[in-house]
């Protein structure tokens, strides 16, 4: 990727649900099929449609591909989806969820555990799954991870230790969103690449809109085109040079329940993808979409200033009314 140019990641976590299996026991975490593929009515609208779209304009995305799940759909459910990613030449890389693990292990008699944040396990414990997760990564995708997304963006210091410990060379999982909440780390806060643990940290990008609404990640599901490109005029003027977005295996679905019984397309958000696509496109003389996987980490600044985008009230109101509207059902 060429130094001079801002660099955008699409980055999608690649994952089901427990599906209420930890309240009712008729319950079992859900197939991939809805969770990842997204299938509705013969059509996919999960992960196939997101590489449909981006691949319109030449882009590719990065995977964080849940593995734990494995022990409850089929490992061969799994590494079918990781098929579909490298034969598209998109960049599978790590996502793990311990509740998965943790729910095989309540199966075979173990204690109940509902535990999903990685950083509130113990140093020892968060390696020791970081290194299972590795190494069930390898089998399923023929190579080790370069990246790593905790699932709920819960991982700390503490977790990047560990991932360093098993050769993961960079992280996703900070958000300055969620800090204080699911995401447990301690820095200052951070909205630019920067060295932690002797790990690559890419955090979530996020923006100020209102004065009391207080930071919002780049998820495409959430916010709009627009405010998503004065985020990334602000991070350019600032002098950053790299915007992680976040996407998840079902961003293109709404109404999605506990079962995802009732869910469908999410037309509204379908064109907002495909709108970000065609901008992003159109500005390709400086701006440059790529892959965390293959990212050239000798031509990223460190440190790149950690600032916050504020992007005013107007485009922030104007998207809650889109989405207040997306509500309706028949919409």
């Amino acid at each position: 990727m060429a130094t001079d140019k801002m660099r955008v990641y699409f980055t999608v976590d690649t994952e089901t649900s427990m599906g209420g299996a930890w309240r009712n026991p008729q319950y079992s975490p859900l197939p991939l099929e809805r969770s990842m593929l997204g299938l509705y009515n013969s059509r996919f609208y999960g992960i196939p449609l997101l590489m449909d779209i981006l691949e319109e304009h030449g882009f590719r995305a990065t995977f964080f591909t849940e593995v734990f799940c494995g022990y409850l759909v089929g490992f061969e459910e799994v590494e079918k989806v990781f098929r579909r990613i490298r034969e598209r030449g998109h960049d599978p890389q790590l996502h793990l969820h311990p509740v998965f693990r943790f729910y095989r292990d309540f199966l075979q008699g173990m204690p109940r555990r509902e535990i999903d944040l990685m950083f509130r396990l113990s140093s020892d414990e968060q390696r020791e799954l970081i290194r299972e997760g590795v190494g069930l990564f390898c089998q399923l995708n023929g190579k080790p991870p370069r990246a790593y997304r905790a699932g709920c963006y819960g991982a700390s210091e503490i977790t990047l230790r560990a991932l360093r410990e098993n050769g993961v060379e960079i992280d996703s999982s900070y958000n300055l969103a969620f800090l204080g909440k699911t995401c447990g780390f301690q820095a200052s806060p951070l909205n630019a690449p920067t060295l932690i643990e002797g790990v690559h940290e890419f955090p979530v990008t996020v923006f100020r809109g209102a004065a009391a609404s207080g930071t919002r990640s780049l998820e495409i599901h959430a916010v709009s085109v627009k405010e998503i490109i004065a985020t990334i005029r602000g991070l350019q003027e600032a002098g950053c040079r790299d915007v992680v977005l976040s996407l998840h295996s079902f961003s293109l679905l709404k109404n999605l329940g506990i079962r995802y019984d009732n869910y469908r397309p999410d037309h509204i958000v379908i064109r907002r993808l495909r709108k970000l696509c065609a901008v992003l496109s159109e500005l390709s003389s400086e701006i440059e979409v790529g892959v965390l996987g293959e990212v050239d980490l000798a031509s990223i600044a460190f440190p790149q200033p950690q600032v916050v985008p504020f992007v005013g009230w107007l485009q922030p109101g104007m998207r809650t009314m889109v989405q207040l509207v997306n509500r309706i059902p028949w919409v």
